[in-house]
């Protein structure tokens, strides 16, 4: 949902508008009456990007992931505008389903990376290494039981 980082999050807003778009609050309406009665698991999981390594911050990831988003907005707007969205076309379910794929996508690669990133934190105080606990070295019971 591009509109989620924008302030036109629900209508263009009190802002200049030169071409027009929509001030009705049309968040939810597309979010989630469209999507549902509109876009399938069979829409989206061919749209889904295979696992990207960013190989960065996880702040570096959620903001190129959100810049990539907001350039959505004005897309999103059009789309409403020829109406799009009130009467499903093609073009508005591709709409729908490519970012629900990214997504989910962004949301899959931040687990991935969560999870290659594990083995090196620890948990609990005095903090203990993760992968201390998985090579056996330290019984998680004992090393975190307070």
């Amino acid at each position: 949902m591009p509109m989620h980082v924008s302030v036109h999050y629900n209508g263009w807003g009190r802002y200049p508008n030169p071409e027009g778009f929509t001030q009705a609050k049309i968040h939810t309406p597309f979010e989630s009456t469209y999507v549902h009665a509109n876009i399938t698991d069979k829409d989206v999981v061919p749209l889904l990007a295979p696992y990207r390594d960013c190989r960065c911050t996880i702040a570096k990831r959620t903001a190129d992931y959100l810049i990539a988003d907001l350039a959505e907005v004005v897309p999103f707007y059009r789309l409403e505008k020829a109406g799009a969205f009130a009467k499903p076309t093609p073009e508005g379910k591709t709409f729908a389903a490519k970012r629900l794929a990214a997504g989910a996508a962004e949301l899959r690669d931040m687990i991935v990376d969560a999870w290659h990133a594990s083995d090196s934190l620890g948990v609990g105080y005095p903090e203990k290494k993760v992968s201390d606990i998985e090579a056996g070295k330290l019984d998680p019971y004992e090393e975190l039981a307070y």
